[in-house]
C-alpha cells in the first residue's frame, strides 16, 4: 500500500517499531565493526607471522623529524641566497612535502624556523609572485634547495631557466600597493 503522504505512515504503531529497530541494528553492527577494527590494529602490529607490521603513528612521527633534522643539516645554501623558484613552485613544493607520512605543518613551521602559521597559510593562498615579501618563502626555498642537495636530485629545467633569466633571483620585497598622488597648489 503506497500513502498519500510521507507523514501517514507514522500513523501506524508497525512503522515505528520497524524503524527503532533497524535503528538498534545499524548501532549494534557500527560497534562491533569499531571493536573488531581495534582488535585488528592490536593484531597486526604485534604480528608474529613473519609479516612486517605497519609503522605506527610515533614511528611515523620519529621518521618524519629524523627528516627534518637530516634537512636542516645539510651545509651549503644559506639564508641570504638568491631565490630562483617563483612562489607557486614553492607552494608546490610544500604541498607535496606536507603529503608525505608523518609531517604537519607544525613540524613544517618549526623546521623553517618557528614561522607563524599565519604567514604560512597567507602563503599558501597567494597568487603568482603576491607573497614574494613573505618570510615564508625565503625560508621554505632555503629548507627545499637543502632538501634537493639531500637527496641528490639535479636542477629542474625551470629552475635553470629562472637562473639565466634572473641572475640576481626573484624579487623578494613586495611592490607596493596604492599609487601615489602629486598635489599641486
Amino acid at each position: 500500500k503506497t500513502y498519500k503522504d510521507q507523514w501517514s505512515a507514522l500513523q501506524n504503531g508497525t512503522y515505528s517499531s520497524a524503524a527503532r529497530l533497524l535503528e538498534e541494528v545499524k548501532y549494534s553492527e557500527a560497534k562491533a565493526k569499531k571493536s573488531a577494527g581495534s582488535s585488528a590494529k592490536r593484531k597486526a602490529a604485534t604480528s608474529t607471522t613473519g609479516e612486517v607490521a605497519p609503522a605506527s603513528k610515533k614511528s611515523k612521527k620519529d621518521q618524519a623529524t629524523e627528516l627534518i633534522n637530516r634537512i636542516n643539516a645539510v651545509e651549503g645554501v644559506s639564508d641570504g641566497s638568491a631565490i630562483y623558484d617563483s612562489c607557486p613552485v614553492v607552494v608546490a613544493k610544500i604541498k607535496e612535502f606536507l603529503q608525505r607520512d608523518g609531517i604537519t605543518k607544525a613540524m613544517l613551521l618549526k623546521a623553517l624556523g618557528d614561522i607563524n602559521s599565519n604567514s604560512l597559510n597567507r602563503f599558501l593562498s597567494g597568487k603568482q609572485q603576491d607573497q614574494c615579501g613573505n618570510v615564508t618563502y625565503q625560508k621554505a626555498y632555503v629548507f627545499f634547495e637543502k632538501l634537493r642537495i639531500m637527496e641528490g636530485k639535479a636542477k629542474s629545467t625551470k629552475r635553470l631557466s629562472n637562473e639565466e633569466q634572473n641572475p640576481q633571483g626573484f624579487s623578494t620585497t613586495k611592490a607596493r600597493a596604492g599609487r601615489w598622488i602629486k598635489v599641486l597648489y
